[in-house]
């Protein structure tokens, strides 16, 4: 073989092999069997406890409100609009641990879907009578920071794999070919918070609908289909990003707080969001509810570490295998293997 040979077969095997390596380097370990468990536990549903708040609630729609519904006093609406954590109105400035920024309360302790979740008020329910909602809700950023004590599900030491947010409307069915039900594009990021410390990861885009279906069984006591309004955002980490979040947190999953933010929500048929249904959207309740799959920890640490000192061996190799210092670099090791 010629050295413009070897350079080129070097070049095939930097731009085929390298990708390939590096693909399986970042997916180390990762789940394959599609299970999902809970990420709350039993110990989870306490009446006294604020599983978390609103961050974010979509857009300032106060004026609209005031305009709708005319007080004697001015600012009357209690958190109209919820920007990172607080809230417009009388209580400007309000730190979200005061309780004025639409806290999240337990619902009745329920196993809905078998999967624990907790009931939590939709966007505009903390400040307005029921049936007063306009029905605007923007098209974000909606976010909501779960306290870690709501994770009590995920054990110690896990490293997460994907981890799924579900938020439904569970009280309203809806035939399943109702026009209502459109499909989404998404822009969302996960923020983690320990220990005053925080780690982002961003730039993930999910194309879903707002149809949720699942099987009940109806007051005649049989099983069929039902469709609700419903969002699923399931954010999928690399092997790599998995064991650097656990290494980054201590696998206190108990002590890590969930910052769950949508950036941005648009109709993929490009129409106007305007009153599309969002579960979390209104001024009722909704369903929260958390899932999560682990890696195999092992595999993935043995993985990334063999793998990665292999490539670094095999390009240390063909960098120098058509200069002149192959030979030298090849008699080091004759006699010795």
């Amino acid at each position: 073989m010629t050295r413009i040979q070897f350079n080129l077969l070097a070049v095939l095997l930097l731009l085929v092999g390298a990708p390939f390596a590096i693909a399986v380097i970042t997916n180390a370990g990762s789940s394959t069997d599609g299970i999902y468990q809970k990420s709350m536990g039993a110990d989870n549903f306490n009446s006294s406890t604020w599983p978390g708040i609103w961050w974010d609630n979509g857009a300032n729609f106060s004026g609209y409100y005031e305009d709708a519904f005319p007080m004697p006093y001015a600012n009357w609406y209690f958190c109209a609009y919820v920007s990172n954590g607080v809230c417009d109105g009388p209580d400007d400035g309000n730190t979200p641990n005061q309780g004025n920024i639409m806290p999240m309360n337990f619902g009745s302790g329920s196993n809905y879907f078998d999967v624990y979740s907790f009931a939590a008020k939709q966007s505009h329910q903390h400040f307005l009578a029921p049936g007063e909602y306009l029905g605007y809700t923007g098209e974000g950023p909606f976010s909501w920071l779960i306290y870690g004590e709501t994770f009590s599900g995920i054990e110690n030491n896990d490293s997460l794999d994907k981890i799924k947010y579900s938020f439904l409307d569970i009280w309203t069915e809806y035939y399943c070919e109702y026009a209502g039900f459109v499909d989404l594009e998404i822009e969302a990021s996960l923020t983690f918070i320990h220990d005053g410390y925080s780690k982002t990861l961003d730039g993930f885009n999910f194309e879903v609908s707002n149809k949720y279906n699942y099987s009940r069984v109806d007051s005649l006591g049989v099983w069929g289909e039902a469709c609700i309004n419903g969002l699923v955002l399931e954010f999928d980490f690399t092997g790599y990003e998995s064991l650097a979040i656990t290494e980054w947190n201590g696998g206190n999953w108990s002590g890590t707080d969930h910052l769950i933010k949508i950036e941005h929500i648009q109709r993929a048929d490009g129409q106007n969001l305007g009153n599309t249904l969002l579960p979390f959207a209104g001024d009722g309740l909704f369903i929260f509810m958390p899932e999560h799959q682990s890696i195999n920890t092992i595999t993935a640490g043995f993985v990334i570490k063999s793998m990665t000192l292999v490539m670094s061996a095999a390009t240390f190799a063909l960098s120098i295998a058509s200069t002149p210092y192959w030979d030298p670099f090849t008699n080091l090791f004759k006699g010795r293997l």
